[in-house]
């Protein structure tokens, strides 16, 4: 009996960050289905035997990265605190680096970064979180911010931190807007004092 079971093919270890591509035709689809995998994205999917956390959202989306590129906004915001995949990554380069092209898996803007706006997530730079939070409030519709934010406080993100980088945006833009979303989302995670922007 045991030479007939040596005979058997050996199972297949999976990697822990499965892409779509790297499956023949049809075993996708089988594999989610079993809960062998666990989808991410459209196209990418984690092995099971744990819970997707930051590391795999962030190497989900790496590949979406150019040179000296940071995932910013909405993609930051899941890789943070999961929730709801962004249907594209938001790509992130510094004001006069040359921004990359948009491709149907991100979309790019410029921005300027403090020192300590970028942190590394098993090797994939992502905006941190407080200056997620800000990002997320100032750029998403409203929405969608409020879903966000939510899901960072909810993550352990200090919503007071987020509006202290807002105040310290006052009179950039989409900033008062910012506050609207902020204040709905303090609300919904329970915090009680407002986050009404300065002078209002």
């Amino acid at each position: 009996m045991t030479g007939a079971l040596s005979l058997l093919p050996a199972p297949s270890v999976l990697p822990r960050l499965v892409r779509r591509g790297d499956l023949p035709p049809g075993e996708w689809v089988g594999m989610l289905l079993d809960g062998v995998l666990v989808a991410l994205t459209d196209d990418v999917a984690v092995t099971s035997e744990r819970p997707p956390d930051p590391a795999d959202r962030a190497r989900a989306l790496a590949s979406a990265l150019p040179r000296r590129g940071v995932l910013g906004r909405d993609a930051a915001a899941w890789v943070h605190a999961g929730g709801r995949a962004p249907a594209r990554a938001c790509v992130l380069v510094p004001v006069g680096v040359r921004r990359p092209d948009a491709r149907p898996d991100r979309s790019c803007a410029e921005t300027v970064f403090a020192p300590d706006d970028v942190v590394i997530v098993d090797g994939v730079p992502v905006t941190a979180p407080a200056r997620t939070g800000a990002d997320v409030a100032r750029w998403l519709d409203h929405r969608d911010a409020v879903e966000r934010l939510v899901a960072l406080a909810a993550a352990g993100v200090d919503l007071d931190d987020v509006r202290g980088r807002l105040v310290a945006m006052t009179g950039r833009r989409h900033v008062r807007r910012a506050f609207d979303a902020l204040e709905a989302a303090r609300d919904q995670a329970g915090f009680d004092a407002p986050a009404t922007a300065p002078g209002t």
